[in-house]
């Protein structure tokens, strides 16, 4: 028969946890509200940089003008078979935890990203066109995909050195570590892998994974700066225009609902004059700029560049404290309803014990008879 003083201390310390688990929710629910009003509050800001972006990219759509950071598909083609540069991913997770699935939901995205190329769902910051998916890649490499093959079914070859052998036979490009960093998962392929961390946790995650983490920042997944943004949006630009970086991807969780929030991996560099050619196309209203285009667009890239990722920190703030919010609402009614089983447990045990009791006082009283 269980111990009565057990059931009382197991009763007490549930009882502890459900207020814990009470107050985070609490204050989840109350950095949500402010959270999301920051992230509606800067959709214009960015409604209205994307379409000035367009509006750029429809004069450099006849190529009269150059730019190191825009190029078209072909030439994006002709730097990645080299493999002169690395590919760099800026991955924003939390600082801490218990925020249900949040952050594993983020480091599953970026390995199916990083390793698999991009085998998951790419999507865009704001609905731009200009995005390069990372499933081109399969084809600017020559390299044919197994369709059947789903992301588990990968590493589970790349473990027995499967995926090695398929990549001798397929006709990499050049065999190159970036290519296979981008293709297959192999020790070597770390070497063509940069990151950017957003969040204690992404930074300890690829960190323990031998991952190259040039830049972490920590402290700020709750409540985005917009300088942190800036300074981030800073070094992409100095190590793409050096050439140390061919390819810059964000991967981030894009806010829906209270309820509702999916990870996505978008591309922030290159930018692809072939995704523009439709939309600005469509567009009526034309422009002279002065002094040209590639000065007003050396101005207003990295301010652009710098508002995508300041607003993908705002995606994922609004996302990890409903995450929260919503997991330790549910430890706290998980709680309250452990606390009624254990109360009838308890109540069970010390009817037992009472029952027992009477049975040996009469069975006492009938021996003395």
């Amino acid at each position: 028969m269980a111990n009565l003083q057990h059931i009382r201390r197991r009763i007490k310390s549930v009882k502890n946890i459900q207020k814990i688990t009470n107050a985070m929710d609490m204050i989840a629910r109350s950095r949500f509200n402010a959270a999301r009003e920051a992230l509606l509050s800067n959709l214009p800001y960015v409604a209205k940089t994307k379409e000035i972006m367009r509006r750029v990219m429809g004069q450099m759509r006849g190529r009269e003008y150059e730019h190191p950071f825009i190029m078209t598909r072909n030439e994006l083609r002709e730097n990645v078979e080299r493999g002169e540069g690395k590919f760099l991913f800026v991955v924003i997770a939390s600082d801490k935890g218990l925020a249900g699935s949040f952050s594993s939901n983020v480091f599953k995205e970026a390995h199916d990203t990083i390793e698999y190329d991009g085998t998951g769902d790419s999507g865009s910051l704001d609905g731009d066109d200009e995005n390069f998916h990372k499933k081109n890649f399969d084809a600017i490499k020559g390299i044919k995909p197994a369709p059947s093959r789903t992301p588990k079914q990968q590493r589970q070859m790349s473990a027995t050195g499967g995926i090695a052998k398929t990549a001798n036979r397929s006709g990499g490009a050049g065999g190159s570590s970036v290519s296979e960093a981008r293709e297959y998962n192999d020790a070597a392929y770390i070497d063509g892998i940069e990151l950017i961390t957003v969040g204690r946790r992404a930074t300890t995650h690829f960190k323990q994974r031998g991952y190259q983490i040039i830049k972490s920042y920590h402290g700020i997944s709750e409540r985005p700066d917009y300088k942190y943004a800036k300074e981030i949006a800073d070094l992409i630009i100095d190590r793409f225009d050096s050439g140390e970086i061919i390819d810059v991807t964000l991967i981030y969780t894009e806010f829906k609902s209270a309820i509702s929030c999916t990870p996505h991996d978008v591309t922030l560099l290159p930018i692809i004059t072939d995704d523009y050619a439709k939309t600005s196309a469509n567009l009526k209203e034309e422009y002279i700029y002065e002094p040209d285009v590639v000065k007003i667009l050396n101005d207003f890239l990295p301010r652009r560049l710098a508002t995508r990722i300041y607003g993908a920190m705002l995606h994922s703030a609004a996302s990890e404290l409903s995450s929260r919010m919503n997991a330790m609402s549910n430890a706290t009614d998980n709680a309250q309803e452990l606390v009624g089983r254990l109360n009838l447990f308890y109540n069970k045990v010390r009817q037992a014990g009472i029952t027992n009791e009477i049975n040996e006082i009469v069975g006492g009283a009938n021996a003395l008879e």
